[in-house]
């Protein structure tokens, strides 16, 4: 039985699944791995709030399409809130030329959506990273 609010909802079983699934593992959500699908993603978790963002289950840090729909609110609220195989998570793609090569396609391909010489997402990412190179003892312990 989902429950939403402090209120017990009886929903078909299939449904409670599919919401599950949809919170813990959004990197799974697409089957072609388009860069509209992997900006979908990102925006979903753009739209998360700090707290929403550690129902996402911890090997879904290792997706690009994740990593770049951080923002410094989450990142900070994961160096201090989340377990330490979310941080491993984040730790090993900033270290994978090819994912953070992924990265920086969606941030940019987000940031083309918005309008011409926008950087918005671009800059957001870059101070996700930085964020976790300063604080980089936390990440690793």
């Amino acid at each position: 039985m989902l429950i939403l609010k402090n209120m017990p909802y009886s929903i078909p079983i299939e449904i409670e699944l599919t919401v599950r699934k949809y919170l813990r593992e959004p990197h799974f959500s697409y089957i072609e791995e388009s860069i509209f699908n992997r900006k979908k993603v990102s925006n979903i978790l753009l739209s998360k709030k700090q707290d929403e963002i550690l129902l996402i289950d911890s090997y879904g840090f290792v997706f690009d399409s994740i990593f770049a729909g951080l923002t410094e609110k989450n990142i900070e609220y994961i160096a201090k809130n989340a377990p330490r195989d979310y941080k491993e998570s984040l730790l090993k793609i900033l270290h994978d030329q090819e994912m953070m090569g992924g990265v920086f396609e969606i941030v940019k391909a987000m940031d083309e959506d918005l309008g011409e010489s926008v950087t918005k997402n671009q800059e957001r990412i870059k101070n996700v990273i930085q964020y976790i190179k300063d604080n980089r003892v936390v990440f690793e312990f």
